[in-house]
């Protein structure tokens, strides 16, 4: 059988499909979180590479981010509460996987531009006499601020993130905690030490959440277009 009741009350099969959904929405949410920023991550390192420039991360700032930046939001998401509209939405045909044309278009945008912004400012800040520290200092400043807007805009594969963007707890706290670490990398001596970075002023705060904000319009616009089924139907 496709489906067993173990009671005679049938909105048991309304809350067993809710629950499927909202499982398979969130391990995609998931997948385009984390998958994205592998994207954006060696889309940087391999531009900077074939640009014959240094590597704007080191090797313990490329394993922070991926261990602590993305695992913590990535976790969160997870646990999405399910979207308002879930249980309205057309089912889905079992024979479609995850990596539709749309998810694969959020993930690519999302990593393509985070790859641009981050060595966008890295290039600037050695042309502009920034050491090589402080530029990649301020790159993986720029780089995390990014994965923390793309994250909220990962709840949703089609709805703007605008839509209750903080009614999750859990990514709230991941978030805070995750700045948290940052500001510690980035001003406290031994974790300098550690990670190799440097201490930034006000001004490269501010340019670093400017940049990682612009991330947001691109996602929005993005996602306007698979609304609109440019690019087929949202699974």
């Amino acid at each position: 059988a496709a489906m067993m009741l173990t009671d005679d009350n049938f909105a048991s099969i309304v809350a067993a499909v809710e629950e499927g959904r909202g499982l398979f929405s969130n391990i995609k949410k998931y997948l385009m979180y984390l998958l994205s920023s592998n994207i954006g991550e060696i889309g940087l390192m391999s531009a900077a590479t074939l640009a014959g420039m240094p590597l704007p991360l080191s090797a313990v700032q490329i394993l922070y981010v991926n261990l602590a930046t993305d695992g913590l939001p990535a976790l969160a998401l997870a646990v999405d509460p399910p979207e308002a509209d879930l249980m309205r939405r057309k089912p889905r045909d079992p024979r479609t996987g995850i990596f539709t044309r749309p998810v694969v278009l959020l993930m690519l945008v999302g990593g393509g531009w985070l790859m641009v912004v981050n060595f966008g400012v890295f290039t600037w800040a050695l042309h502009a006499g920034r050491s090589l520290t402080e530029a990649m200092t301020l790159t993986f400043v720029t780089l995390v601020l990014t994965e923390f807007v793309k994250a909220y805009n990962f709840r949703s594969d089609r709805h703007t993130a605008f839509r209750r963007p903080f009614s999750n707890r859990w990514l709230n706290l991941a978030i805070i905690w995750e700045m948290g670490l940052l500001v510690g990398i980035v001003h406290v001596p031994f974790l300098e030490r550690a990670f190799g970075t440097t201490r930034l002023p006000v001004a490269d705060w501010i340019l670093a959440a400017g940049l990682a904000l612009t991330l947001l319009p691109v996602l929005e616009f993005a996602k306007w277009m698979v609304r609109r089924g440019w690019f087929g139907r949202v699974a």
